[in-house]
């Protein structure tokens, strides 16, 4: 009996087991094949010996190197079923590289083009050799050549082109991309002949365009990004909505906000929509649209900051208040306008080398140039440093000046409406002061990745602040509309539209009574009847 019950317990997890398998097949190869498939070539028509050992391209592939595999792949490297057949595991024996077309062929960016006549591509090609040295070799004859793309979307490094695009292939067959430091497996890179005016019939690798959604900081970056948008909208909405906080600083707040709200749009959009859904003339013009929006958002609060010092140093009352919101709007509207402008020109210019050009619409996210080169700092980061400085001074001067004035105001026993004054100013700073703390640290921390870089071991340490720069829309909106004063403000706006409508309706129904009384004077009280006349009139 228990013989019994092993037996069938040794079946149910060989069957379990089997089934695991299966459903696996497209991520693992057999156990009984002596090798990944991505290591394999197709030994059909290839001279065997008795052994069972092949003979391939120079090598003697041994018999245990050997398999029967069911399945090959396309183009595009795709696992398809197909007629068993024999493979060798020639990967095993010789380092591997892949062209991503045959050697009569050419990748063109779409496909690959075949050459007219029988003409070849070279490949002939610099190798990195173990002690760092390069040296030419025939890649036919140093490596086994496999074929086939291992993506759909992909791009050429061109190191004549930009300098950010430099590599070294070595001599197992891995890649290094100079740019970030990766380094690349056979199987997630190609290698194709290239030719223009300038450089003829030399070897290029092709990398596949990185989608930013699989990056999984990036993709929590957009979504809290995407999630602060509604906030700063209704923010905006409540400070318009309400006459009391319709000030030029609640103005000026909307403005900040509204080019926030734009930028932050415009970003999670990069990073939700897979990028080959974006055409290019959209990813430049929507960058820089981003660059406007993101400049402008920084140069209204610089314009917050100094108006806060203005209303203490000379409080000139709400007459001009107009006329400073236009000059407001003028400067920070027009400095953002001449930052894209600059920012535009220096990105078409031919006098500028690639590495000191913005790449707006280029790059990944069609974003500025953030992984190498000091672009981003120039262009984008360095402006927000020295707004950021100018706000710390702005609000260090206004403190100093709410302290210096409420000293006097104790001493002197200034008039009530006064010191109301100096009360709602100071209460507007403090608020204020907690939005440049939340902004400045989260931007400040932005600048240190950007400068520490993706591949320092402190980078990791800098996810908290982004996720708390992602989500700054719904800190305002704490910050600035869940405030008990403004809360009772928009009660107090509903409870007066609310008023005014019964108002209304009443008075209709007296209208429509007066309308309704007999005019002839029968059974109506004269009195009654000269007041509704009035009202009619």
């Amino acid at each position: 009996m228990n013989e019994s019950k092993l037996a069938k317990l040794l079946a149910g997890t060989l069957l379990i087991f089997s089934l695991f398998n299966l459903s696996n097949g497209n991520y693992q190869d057999s156990m009984h094949l002596p090798c990944p498939f991505i290591d394999t070539v197709d030994l059909t028509g290839y001279e065997k010996f008795p052994n069972g050992s092949y003979s391939y391209d120079g090598l003697i592939i041994p018999p245990h190197l050997v398999g029967i595999f069911e399945f090959t792949s396309d183009e595009l490297s795709v696992r398809v079923p197909a007629e068993p057949h024999v493979r060798g595991c020639v990967c095993k024996l010789r380092p591997c590289v892949k062209f991503c077309c045959p050697i009569t062929a050419r990748f063109n960016g779409t496909f690959c083009d075949e050459f007219e006549g029988n003409n070849k591509s070279t490949t002939i090609m610099n190798i990195t050799s173990s002690e760092g040295q390069l040296k030419e070799v025939d890649l036919a004859k140093r490596f086994s050549i496999q074929y086939g793309r291992t993506c759909g979307l992909m791009y050429h490094l061109m190191p004549h082109v930009n300098v950010f695009d430099n590599f070294s292939l070595f001599e197992n067959g891995t890649l290094l991309r100079w740019e970030d430091s990766r380094l690349f497996s056979k199987d997630e890179f190609c290698l194709t002949s290239y030719s223009d005016d300038n450089v003829t019939d030399v070897i290029y690798p092709m990398n596949c365009y990185e989608d930013p959604s699989s990056n999984a900081k990036t993709l929590v970056y957009g979504c809290t990004m995407l999630f602060s948008v509604p906030f700063m909208v209704l923010t905006i909405v409540v400070y318009m909505a309400i006459p009391e906080l319709r000030t030029l600083h609640g103005k000026s707040l909307c403005c900040y906000l509204l080019g926030l709200c734009c930028g932050y749009s415009v970003l999670s959009a990069f990073i939700l929509i897979p990028m080959e859904n974006i055409s290019h003339f959209q990813c430049k013009t929507f960058g820089f649209f981003a660059y406007f929006s993101f400049m402008a958002s920084f140069f209204w609060l610089s314009v917050i900051s100094f108006d806060l010092f203005y209303n203490i140093r000379a409080p000139r009352g709400r007459y001009n208040e107009k006329k400073r919101f236009i000059l407001y709007s003028i400067y920070a509207w027009g400095l953002a306008f001449i930052s894209l402008c600059l920012t535009y020109f220096a990105q078409q210019s031919t006098f500028i080398s690639n590495d000191w050009k913005p790449a707006i619409g280029s790059e990944e996210l069609c974003w500025l140039q953030m992984k190498t080169g000091w672009s981003a700092m120039i262009y984008f980061f360095g402006p927000i440093v020295i707004i950021i400085a100018f706000n710390i001074v702005m609000f260090v001067l206004t403190a100093l000046q709410i302290h210096g004035v409420q000293k006097e105001m104790s001493r002197m026993m200034e008039r009530h409406d006064s010191q109301k004054n100096l009360r709602n100013e100071r209460d507007r700073f403090g608020i204020f002061l907690r939005l440049f703390i939340v902004m400045g640290v989260t931007w400040s921390m932005e600048i240190i990745s950007y400068l520490i870089g993706d591949n320092s071991s402190w980078s990791k340490l800098f996810y908290v602040t982004d996720i708390g720069n992602g989500i700054q829309g719904f800190l305002i909106f704490c910050l600035f509309v869940l405030k008990k004063k403004v809360k009772q403000q928009i009660t107090n706006r509903y409870m007066s539209t609310s008023r005014t409508e019964r108002q209304s309706q009443s008075s209709n129904k007296t209208t429509t009574s007066s309308i309704n009384l007999p005019m002839n004077g029968i059974g109506v009280d004269k009195p009654l009847m000269e007041k509704s006349v009035k009202i009619l009139n």
